[in-house]
């Protein structure tokens, strides 16, 4: 089913593939928005901004990591997330622990409180996602995230060739 899209889509006049690709930065900040806009709103209650719920998950994958590890991952400069996880170790939702063989290096992990709240909001998020998703079939899905792949792909493709 995919290729065959890819196949239409190559078909398809240029000059409508040209207004496709004008459009296409909007409508995905817009789509990008509304998931954004629906983390923040799940987050609010408990004084969590989407960085910081961003953050947490990152940290509940990992176990521990470091601040330059967030800061490689997440859309902000290393100066933010410094802020970002003072404020979190001040609200005993993330703790700090430094590494024995080598003092400079500071672990970031939750704490249990941590833990309950990336919980409770993933819970949360998730919701907000199906209700958001409501009406959009399985073959949809799958197929938005070909789409969505490919873009990145191509995105990555082109990093690399700028290099």
């Amino acid at each position: 089913m995919v290729t065959d899209l890819r196949d239409q889509y190559q078909e398809v006049d240029p000059q409508v593939t040209e207004r496709m690709a004008t459009n296409l930065g909007p409508y995905i900040m817009d789509l990008l928005n509304a998931f954004a806009s629906g983390i923040s709103d799940e987050a609010a209650p408990h004084d969590i901004t989407s960085l910081e719920y961003s953050l947490l998950r990152f940290c509940l994958a990992e176990g521990e990591c470091t601040a330059t590890q967030l800061a490689q991952v997440l859309p902000v400069d290393a100066s933010r997330i410094s802020r970002v996880v003072s404020r979190l170790v001040d609200m005993e939702i993330l703790q700090r622990r430094r590494v024995r063989d080598d003092r400079r290096v500071v672990l970031l992990s939750l704490t249990e409180t941590g833990r309950d709240l990336i919980n409770e909001l993933q819970r949360r998020v998730t919701a907000f996602n199906v209700r958001l998703l409501a009406g959009v079939s399985r073959e949809e899905m799958i197929m938005c995230r070909s789409v969505a792949d490919r873009i990145l792909a191509n995105y990555a493709a082109m990093k690399q060739s700028s290099r």
